[in-house]
C-alpha cells in the first residue's frame, strides 16, 4: 500500500470516469478568461458542460484543467464563491491553440498530469513513478496489478479513463502518447523536435520552480530523482540528454558536460517560455 501520497495530486477518482474532452476544456478556459467563477451549476449554464445534481463533467473538467497546469483554483472560500485564474501556460494555450489540436499542447498537458506535485495520482503512478515497474510496454492487467499493489483492490477499475484519454480524438489522441499493439499498451517517447524546445524548457523550469526553489545548480540525476522528467517523457538516457541539450540551446539552462552526471545551471525564468511556446513549430 502507498504510504506517502502527495496531498496536492488529484485523487484516484477525481475524473469520475470522464475523459478530458478538449471541447469542454476550451469552454471552461474561456469562461475563466472572462472572469467566471462560482458553483458547478453556474459554470454548466455558462459553458454548456453537463452537470447533474450529484455529479457531472464540470468538476472533472475543473480538476483536469488544474492537473494540466492550465488554471489555479482558490482553495479557501466556499464553492459558490470559488475563483479561477489562468496560469501563464493556460493563457498561452487559450490564445494560440484554443482547440488543443497541436501535439505539443497535448504532450505538455500530459506532462503536467504526470507531475509528482500538482498532477494526478494515477497518471503519476503509471507514467512517472511506475515507469521503473511497467516500462514502455505493458498490458492493462499489469497496470491494474501495479495500481492495486499501491492502492489496494477496488470494485471499479483503478485505471479509469487514463488509457482512453489517449485513444479518443475528442481527447488527447493527436499527441500519440500511447497505442495498442497485439494486446499490449505501448508508450511512445515524447518527440525530440526542435519546435518543441520552448515547451520542454518551460516545463523543465516549472519543475525546477517546484522542487528546487532558490537553487542555481543541480545535477541531471538529482533533477530526475525529484521530478521524474525523463520517465514522464518516456526517454532513454540519450534521449533525456538530447532534451536537456535542446533546453540549453533555447537558453533555459547551461550544462557542464565535464562532469558525470551532467551539472545543470539555470539561466532563465519559466514564464519567459510560455509566450513563445508555439513560435518555432513548423
Amino acid at each position: 500500500m502507498i504510504d506517502n501520497i502527495e496531498n496536492d495530486r488529484l485523487s484516484v477518482s477525481f475524473h469520475q470516469t470522464f475523459i478530458p474532452e478538449r471541447l469542454y476544456i476550451t469552454a471552461f478556459l474561456r469562461y475563466v478568461a472572462g472572469g467566471g467563477g462560482g458553483a458547478d451549476q453556474q459554470i454548466s449554464e455558462q459553458t454548456g458542460i453537463p452537470v447533474g445534481k450529484s455529479s457531472g463533467k464540470v468538476p472533472a473538467i475543473i480538476r483536469y484543467c488544474s492537473g494540466m497546469g492550465l488554471i489555479t483554483v482558490s482553495g479557501t472560500i466556499k464553492v459558490e464563491e470559488r475563483e479561477f485564474d489562468l496560469t501563464p501556460f493556460g493563457r498561452c494555450v487559450l490564445l494560440e491553440d484554443p482547440n488543443f489540436s497541436e501535439a505539443l499542447t497535448q504532450w505538455l498537458v500530459h506532462f503536467h498530469l504526470c507531475r509528482s506535485s500538482g498532477g494526478a495520482e494515477i497518471w503519476f503512478q503509471c507514467f512517472a513513478k511506475g515507469h521503473s515497474v511497467l516500462g514502455m510496454d505493458f498490458s492493462e492487467d499489469e497496470l491494474n496489478t501495479h495500481l492495486a499493489n499501491i492502492f489496494g483492490k477496488k470494485k471499479r477499475s483503478l485505471i479509469g479513463p487514463l488509457i482512453r484519454s489517449y485513444e479518443e480524438t475528442a481527447s488527447l489522441k493527436v499527441a500519440g502518447v500511447l497505442h495498442r499493439e497485439n494486446g499490449r499498451i505501448i508508450r511512445n517517447p515524447a518527440p525530440l523536435l526542435s519546435g518543441f524546445r520552448n515547451g520542454y524548457s518551460g516545463f523543465l523550469l516549472s519543475l525546477w520552480d517546484q522542487h528546487f526553489p532558490g537553487e542555481f545548480q543541480i545535477t541531471a540525476n538529482d533533477f530526475e530523482q525529484k521530478t521524474y522528467l525523463q520517465q514522464i517523457a518516456g526517454w532513454d538516457l540519450r534521449q533525456y540528454e538530447i532534451a536537456l541539450e535542446m533546453s540549453e540551446a533555447a537558453g533555459a539552462v547551461r550544462i557542464d558536460k565535464q562532469m558525470r552526471p551532467w551539472v545543470l545551471s539555470r539561466s532563465s525564468e519559466t514564464n519567459n517560455f510560455w509566450p513563445i511556446l508555439f513560435d518555432e513549430l513548423a
